[in-house]
């Protein structure tokens, strides 16, 4: 909406901060990647001193500003978009903001208030924050009932080592998380599911049984917890309420009530009943006397896996040292949740040792806390591409198009690439579409042209075959590419794109950086020799 109408007038620029920095008008855009790279460090430290104010505590960690991911949290982008807007501040240009906050709307309209105005979108977030807090009551209380009439409980006597693993809808990436684990004389390995939120509880639940039957090595959490944990977890949406009363600054400007309204709008509920049900778990579990001597978490850094590392580390202080953080994913330089502060170490929410799958990934993982304990292991997800070879140049045709999972990138990755095909009907491209992500909420087939069709063939056997993929955001496909030597095209939706590549050492021959659909033809016309 705001793409081809963001210059108002010579000195007047819309800008949609809600919307991608692809958006973004020029000289704003190039402002705004500037102030985002540089307060990377500035950002994690503010959000660490929030918590230091907060009384630290379970409910803390479960709400979104101690989060610290940009996809889904707002705060970093706010005070990017703060900074921006000072050093705009004495230069005759005037600003038009749009945004659906209306504390942030309060905030720029006190600090900017000749040259800044402001609109505000409505959201109706109450409706959300009623519709899934309902949803995912019932889905706790529903998974709680059948573990504990239809699982059998089964008695732990030797030392354990416990595992951290999803289990969803799909029974592939159910055994993709990790190599299978052997037992030993004195030590066994048990996985301690944490079921993704559906309310198609058939497929889950068989989904559930056939990997008790295929693996028997699951210890139940619902066997453990009672009903008063589940209530407990439950009424955290009220207890969040306290948090942020005392006056919070970053430079002059005041964020209690922005990182209150923050807060208030998270309505990940699954999510906060999971972490904090597993903090109760290891409590649970330590008074049940199970002896956990080490624990794997699979470590995304979520507010899930706070739960567990602060319940394995408080509850088992004897194997705290024992607790790892296994990252079998490529990393991105803007995910910053998944590199720990030193903060969230000393607060025991994050694993004393961290398991990453490339020596790229060192700096990264270490950048807000240095003395980060890293081993550089093996992937199980990616096993099998040290094997996978691409094709030879001419049998390579297929332009490839991979979705990331983010909603507002994966709707600019769909409008450019469309918008390409249409410029050039004889180009054929084929998208694969990420797992986390409903297609259905990002376009309607209709909509799409002929030349732009979804594949359900596996991602690395389309990539062993293509002449270039194309992408954006954090997505693996890039470390992938990179290992395979496949052309990439980089869509530069987000802020840090350059910075990203960096960390995957690709030749300058092998990647692309473009802005538009004609950029993105140039590029395809060039590889495809047209």
């Amino acid at each position: 909406m705001y793409r081809e109408k963001n210059i108002l007038s010579k000195n007047e620029l819309l800008w949609d901060i809600d919307s991608s920095p692809i958006n973004y008008p020029p000289i704003i855009r190039k402002q705004f990647e500037y102030n985002f790279c540089k307060n990377r460090k500035s950002y994690n430290l503010c959000i660490d001193k929030f918590g230091k104010l907060n009384n630290i505590n379970i409910d803390w960690w479960m709400t979104l500003p101690s989060y610290r991911n940009p996809y889904i949290s707002d705060i970093f982008n706010y005070l990017v978009v703060l900074d921006t807007l000072k050093s705009f501040k004495n230069k005759n240009i005037n600003i038009k903001i749009v945004t659906s906050s209306e504390q942030f709307s309060k905030l720029v309209t006190d600090h900017f208030k000749k040259s800044i105005t402001v609109e505000i979108k409505k959201r109706n977030i109450k409706a959300l924050l009623i519709k899934e807090y309902i949803k995912s009551v019932i889905f706790q209380l529903i998974v709680f009932v059948f573990i504990n009439l239809f699982v059998k409980k089964k008695y732990q006597e030797k030392k354990i080592i416990i595992v951290d693993q999803f289990v969803t809808l799909n029974k592939k990436q159910n055994s993709n998380f990790y190599r299978k684990f052997s037992n030993t004389k004195h030590l066994k390995t048990l996985i301690a599911p944490t079921l993704i939120p559906t309310m198609n509880f058939v497929k889950l639940f068989k989904n559930l049984m056939y990997s008790i039957k295929k693996n028997n090595n699951y210890i139940f959490k619902e066997h453990y917890l009672k009903l008063s944990d589940l209530i407990f977890s439950f009424s955290h949406i009220f207890r969040r309420k306290k948090f942020f009363k005392k006056e919070i600054k970053y430079k002059n400007f005041k964020l209690s009530n922005l990182l209150i309204e923050e807060t208030q709008r998270y309505s990940d509920f699954f999510s906060i009943n999971a972490g904090i049900l597993n903090y109760i778990f290891f409590k649970r579990s330590s008074l049940n006397k199970l002896d956990f001597v080490k624990s794997i978490n699979w470590f995304e850094n979520q507010i899930v896996d706070r739960g567990w590392n602060l319940g394995f580390r408080t509850f088992y202080p004897r194997h705290e040292k024992s607790s790892f953080g296994y990252q079998d994913f490529s990393k991105h330089y803007n995910l910053m949740s998944n590199s720990p502060t030193e903060f969230e170490y000393k607060s025991k929410t994050t694993p004393e040792k961290l398991i990453i799958i490339s020596s790229n990934f060192k700096k990264v993982t270490k950048e807000f806390h240095l003395k980060q304990k890293l081993i550089v292991g093996d992937s199980w997800r990616f096993k099998n591409l040290k094997n996978l070879k691409r094709w030879k140049n001419k049998k390579r045709k297929i332009i490839l198009l991979v979705l990331c999972g983010i909603k507002k990138i994966d709707i600019e990755l769909i409008k450019i690439v469309s918008e390409t095909c249409k410029l050039y009907s004889k180009l054929n491209v084929v998208f694969k579409t990420h797992p986390i992500l409903d297609i259905k909420n990002i376009y309607y087939k209709n909509d799409l042209p002929k030349n732009l069709n979804k594949s359900e063939e596996d991602l690395q056997n389309l990539l062993k075959s293509s002449l270039a993929c194309i992408t954006s955001g954090p997505s693996s496909t890039i470390f992938e590419n990179s290992k395979l030597g496949l052309n990439t095209i980089l869509v530069n939706i987000e802020a840090g794109t350059k910075e990203n590549i960096k960390m995957f050492n690709l030749k300058k021959k092998n990647y692309f950086i473009i802005e538009n659909s004609k950029q993105l033809l140039d590029v395809l016309k060039k590889l495809k020799k047209l």
